[in-house]
C-alpha cells in the first residue's frame, strides 16, 4: 500500500510539473527576409515571417529563439511589403 501511494504522489508531482512547463512560446529560427529587403523575419516549420519588431539583441542570423508572435496580413503594395508579417509579443 505504500509503494501504491508513492506511485501516485510521483505520478502527481510529475503531471503539475508538466504544465508549469509548457509556455506560449514557439521555437523559431532568426533569419534575413530576402537578399533584396532589408529587414529581419522568423522561420517557422520552412515558413519564412517578416517581422518589424524584432529586438535588436536577436538580430542574428541562424539564431534559434523561444518566441510569443501573432500572424497578420499586411495589405501594402510593394516590393518588400504585404503578406503575412508576424508580430512578435516576447522572445527568449
Amino acid at each position: 500500500m505504500k509503494i501504491l501511494f508513492i506511485i501516485l504522489a510521483c505520478l502527481v508531482i510529475n503531471a503539475t510539473a508538466c504544465r508549469k512547463c509548457k509556455g506560449d512560446c514557439t521555437s523559431v529560427t532568426i533569419t534575413k527576409v530576402s537578399p533584396g529587403c532589408q529587414g529581419w523575419g522568423i522561420l517557422v516549420k520552412g515558413t519564412i515571417y517578416p517581422s518589424k519588431n524584432i529586438p535588436a539583441a536577436f538580430q542574428h542570423t541562424n539564431m534559434i529563439v523561444c518566441a510569443s508572435y501573432d500572424l497578420y496580413e499586411d495589405m501594402a503594395v510593394c516590393i518588400c511589403c504585404g503578406g503575412t508579417w508576424a508580430n512578435i509579443k516576447s522572445m527568449k
